[in-house]
């Protein structure tokens, strides 16, 4: 007989012990879930246990779901894993079915997935779950330039993360123009740990870059499947335009800064018009697929 049950804020360890069990054999995920992970997915990403649910036989996990919850915007099903014996008997479906149930009266009743597009297996079975594409997220990389000889450089200043965030532009951007890992909650959810780079005007900040800090303990989490040793993320850009010509002086310091290459994750269609990114040396690379489906009552 298989048990279902919702997560409490003890349960941290269940979970992890849940999805390392139910992570092995085909479709094994390159990385691996720490309790330590968790409690950063609660702090920057808003995972709430109470989101999460396992699927029991006996004291033996067989499923897990692992979602984060943003009020009063929507949730995010971060990740739906199966054991590979158990699967294909409507555990998955099950716990999905559960999580929309409890949205539905609890709410936000939005209810959000972000897959890879090559994620066929994925993208298959929320789609029987129900959810429809929403929009198509594009990951951007950017070698930089070396800083001397482009123009401009002069004037790029580093501020705070503090001072960026409360910036009027960046304040009245959508929380769902945005990725979550890279939203305005998400990024305010970091407090004074990311980096800053401006040009500044008696108008304000004519252009701003916002990155993640350079230590380890600030690199993305697994879940963002962004390696440690990967190029430096960019959390923000923008300014008074979008994405202005003054952000190549801001991409060269950055970059030259960092000692490597620039990382801009899951973009979404208004954060720059069509072709624009590439004007400042961004290739496009991978596409991350959001869907989108509606809580639903019992």
């Amino acid at each position: 007989m298989t048990a279902y049950r919702f997560c409490r804020s003890d349960d941290v360890p269940l979970i992890v012990d849940a999805y390392e069990r139910c992570n092995v054999g085909s479709g094994t995920r390159p990385w691996s879930l720490t309790v330590d992970h968790m409690k950063r997915l609660g702090r920057e990403m808003n995972l709430w246990t109470s989101s999460c649910m396992v699927a029991l036989e006996g004291s033996d996990p067989i499923g897990v779901l692992i979602a984060a919850k943003r009020e009063p915007v929507a949730s995010l099903v971060l990740h739906v894993a199966v054991h590979p014996d158990h699967r294909r008997r409507g555990h998955g479906r099950h716990m999905m079915t559960s999580l929309s149930q409890k949205m539905a009266i609890l709410e936000p009743t939005l209810m959000l997935v972000e897959l890879p597009d090559k994620d066929a297996l994925g993208r298959g079975f929320f789609e029987a779950c129900g959810f429809t594409q929403r929009d198509v997220l594009t990951d951007y990389s950017c070698a930089g330039e070396a800083p001397a000889g482009v123009p401009g450089v002069d004037l790029v200043a580093g501020v705070s993360a503090a001072e960026l965030v409360s910036q009027a532009d960046f304040q009245a951007v959508p929380e769902l123009d945005r990725c979550w890992q890279r939203s305005p909650q998400s990024v305010r959810n970091l407090r004074d740990r990311p980096r800053g780079l401006a040009i500044a005007t008696d108008r304000g900040f004519e252009a701003y870059l916002l990155h993640r800090g350079l230590d380890h303990a600030d690199q993305p989490l697994p879940f963002l499947s962004t390696p440690s040793a990967a190029p430096l993320e960019i959390l923000a850009l923008g300014g008074k335009t979008p994405v202005p010509a003054l952000l190549r002086p801001l991409l060269a310091v950055a970059s030259d800064r960092a000692g490597r290459p620039l990382h801009l994750p899951r973009v979404h269609p208004s954060e720059a018009p069509p072709g624009r990114l590439e004007e400042y040396g961004f290739r496009p690379g991978a596409r991350t697929i959001r869907y989108e489906n509606d809580a639903a009552p019992a």
